[in-house]
C-alpha cells in the first residue's frame, strides 16, 4: 500500500503595500415588489447592522 504525503495549500498573504480590491456595493433596500414579513426584514437588517459594526 502506498502512502502519499499530505499537501499543504498556501494562500497569498496580504502585505501593507498591496492594493485593496473594490467590492461591489450591496443594496440595502429590497425591491418594492417584494412582500417581506417582519421576521424576514429583521433578518436582512441584521446583516446590514453587522456590516456597519465591522467598518
Amino acid at each position: 500500500m502506498a502512502v502519499h504525503p499530505q499537501q499543504r495549500v498556501s494562500l497569498p498573504t496580504c502585505q501593507s503595500h498591496d492594493s485593496v480590491r473594490k467590492t461591489k456595493s450591496v443594496r440595502e433596500t429590497v425591491p418594492d415588489s417584494w412582500k417581506l414579513t417582519r421576521q424576514q426584514q429583521a433578518f436582512i437588517d441584521s446583516f446590514s447592522e453587522e456590516d456597519k459594526k465591522k467598518q
